[in-house]
């Protein structure tokens, strides 16, 4: 089960326990008291926010890899609804048992620190990106943010990407034919190339 290469991961091996969701399954509801940390063994599950207006917003997306919901180790309760989009495996990392191994184990504790700083620096550029007005910018910027020696290959349909960043998906759609008739972007479907620098602002 070692999907994430980190000394924190290997260290919470012990306690770890899978469990199976099918879609549109819900991890946790906002609201919910907090019982553990979790990783993505397969699958893809989307995190998304009420609003007191009633407005639902997507916070993240967390695929194969990718861990999330954290804060849970020091909240009483989730803040945000865990619904998988396609049938996924988590690893459940009990909450009260992460703390202890954290309270004991140095290198595990901050290899786990390091894993939360580069969210916080992920979450920072997201949130700057989502604050630019130009959809084409907003759309050419995520995919410098997130692609992979110029490529992006997206495992989620590509709404649900435009709500991530906060487009409807018309406009995302629209920014992105644009951005391949400039020549910035090639696109395959889900698969995006870069092919030139951000158009100017």
């Amino acid at each position: 089960m070692a999907v994430i290469d980190e000394a924190w991961f290997v260290a919470l091996a012990p306690i770890l326990r899978e469990r199976g969701l099918d879609a549109g399954q819900a991890l946790f509801r906002q609201g919910d008291a907090t019982f553990g940390i979790f990783a993505v063994l397969t699958g893809r599950l989307g995190l998304v926010r009420h609003t007191s207006e009633g407005c639902e917003v997507a916070v993240h997306t967390a695929s194969a890899g990718d861990t999330f919901a954290e804060a849970a180790l020091f909240s009483e309760v989730y803040h945000c609804d865990a619904i998988a989009a396609v049938p996924s495996r988590i690893a459940v990392l009990p909450k009260d048992a992460a703390l202890r191994v954290f309270a004991t184990d140095a290198a595990a504790a901050l290899a786990f620190t390091a894993r939360l700083a580069r969210q916080v620096q992920t979450l920072r550029s997201r949130l700057e990106i989502r604050n630019l007005r130009s959809a084409g910018e907003r759309v050419h910027q995520f995919l410098l943010l997130v692609a992979t020696a110029g490529r992006v290959a997206f495992d989620r349909p590509l709404n649900a990407v435009a709500a991530e960043i906060g487009l409807s998906h018309e406009a995302f759609y629209r920014a992105l034919a644009v951005l391949a008739r400039q020549g910035h972007i090639v696109r395959h479907g889900r698969v995006i190339e870069l092919r030139s620098p951000p158009p100017a602002r």
